[in-house]
């Protein structure tokens, strides 16, 4: 039996366990219940403790013996047994569950088992007999705050850059050249490398200012080519702000135009950005077979960087569709080429990506490991509009660990940001999450504050 339990449907659907946990009592069962969040877990048990007594086992990594020691005194006074197992199954843990099962049969009360996605995992691969010698499995979902992925777009141009300073250098040049080009193809690739650099600060309206200024230029002097370049661009600009259908509109131009000429390279691009903006519509169908079309022509055409991007952006929807051994082992593939072609900012995406999936999986502490590498380099290389997406991250992380205080300090920074940027649909889910985490920390009057300040956005943005 598998049952997904969200947390507003608690008090009705916890009936089925706590029944399950009444009619094991005197006698031995087994228990398996998924739920990665440790605050979430702390309320089914709070729930539990109402209608039942139980002695909850906290069990490290290293301590199987100390299982298999409990589970031989056959001795208790409690309703049931409490498991909190590790974030990672260790060699003696799996030995414990697989060698001596039968003695959580023997003993005279159910065990209920708490675990995260990963320690689940561990048991179905490492502990098959044990699995199938369980009672009933339940999994239970607290709602999703949602996590900031990192897509892999495919610009026009794309410049190499050390770090802010950098950034801002090549951004003064760039406008002094403008002034004085008098070649309008020139002054073109000048604007759209520009744009790449207000998309890097997260100045999404200004992007489209400067793609806007290139359109006219390029249709003035017929360059497709170029033409092609400012629907990707603007696609892309539409995409930050949430305008997943103006942009589609957008790619789909840049890859007619693209078909049209043969372009390759344009075409794989087209495609991937297509994928990208599905993905944002969750239509997880629809983006996974632009991204193979996409990594089907980089392979063709051997673009070891668009092929790697292919891989991030798969990763990110089999990351979605909870396949997160998947979404771990593609992302893992887009990073050993990042590495390879020592591309920073690509890197910093891989190591955010890596820690979603991990965080998907319960690891909490491999996710936060993951997000500091990335944010690191966004810092260093003035990201803004990933940083955002970071300190985003490393709050919801914070959050399930129940270091509140944490938390919060993370979502404001990522506010911060998103006033400046004006992504005002992400700004609104930010501001839930805020909402939640007060919640969390019995604080209504500032949870309620935030709750006003969503909602406010939602009509604004007529959700």
């Amino acid at each position: 039996m598998e049952k997904n339990i969200g947390i507003e449907e608690i008090s009705k659907d916890m009936n089925t366990l706590s029944i399950e946990v009444g009619v094991s009592k005197g006698r031995g069962n087994i228990i398996i219940i998924r739920v990665n969040s440790p605050y979430f877990r702390n309320e089914i048990l709070n729930f539990l403790s109402k209608r039942f007594t139980y002695e909850t086992i906290g069990v490290n990594e290293g301590e199987g013996n100390e299982i298999i020691k409990k589970l031989r005194q056959k001795e208790t006074k409690k309703d049931a047994l409490i498991w909190i197992m590790p974030e990672n199954m260790s060699t003696d843990i799996e030995n414990a569950l697989n060698n001596y099962r039968e003695l959580f049969y023997e003993y005279p009360a159910p065990s209920i088992i708490f675990c995260n996605e990963l320690f689940l995992q561990g048991i179905i691969m490492k502990a098959p007999d044990f699995w199938r010698y369980r009672g009933n499995f339940y999994i239970f979902k607290e709602p999703k705050r949602d996590a900031m992925p990192l897509a892999f777009e495919s610009l026009p141009i794309s410049i190499s850059f050390k770090d802010k300073k950098d950034l801002m250098r090549r951004k003064r040049i760039n406008e002094h050249l403008l002034r004085i080009a008098k070649d309008e193809k020139q002054k073109v690739g000048l604007l759209l490398e520009n744009s790449e650099i207000y998309l890097i600060f997260g100045n999404f309206k200004k992007m489209i200012e400067v793609c806007e200024k290139a359109l006219e230029s390029v249709k003035e002097i017929g360059d497709k080519s170029g033409e092609s370049e400012c629907y990707t661009s603007l696609g892309i600009a539409y995409r930050n702000l949430g305008h997943f259908s103006k942009a589609i509109e957008y790619y789909e131009k840049s890859l007619k135009i693209d078909t049209e000429m043969g372009d390759k390279s344009g075409e794989s691009a087209s495609y991937m950005n297509l994928g990208n903006a599905y993905a944002d519509l969750e239509d997880s169908s629809k983006a996974i077979e632009y991204y193979e079309k996409s990594l089907k022509i980089a392979k063709e055409i051997g673009d070891k960087s668009g092929k790697s991007k292919c891989y991030g952006n798969l990763g990110l929807v089999y990351n979605y569709l909870d396949d997160f051994k998947k979404a771990i082992e593609l992302h893992r593939k887009a990073l050993k080429i990042a590495l390879y072609n020592g591309d920073k900012a690509w890197e910093s995406k891989c190591y955010g990506n890596l820690g979603l999936a991990y965080y998907n999986l319960g690891d909490f502490s491999k996710a936060i490991e993951f997000y500091e590498k990335a944010l690191k380099i966004f810092k260093d290389i003035g990201d803004i509009a990933s940083e955002s997406k970071g300190y985003w991250n490393l709050g919801n992380a914070y959050a399930d660990l129940e270091d509140f205080n944490k938390a919060i300090k993370y979502y404001k920074k990522s506010v911060t940001i998103y006033k400046k940027t004006g992504e005002r649909h992400n700004l609104k889910i930010v501001y839930e999450n805020i909402s939640l985490t007060y919640l969390k920390m019995n604080n209504p009057e500032k949870a309620g504050e935030y709750k006003r300040k969503a909602e406010e956005l939602a009509g604004k943005l007529g959700i």
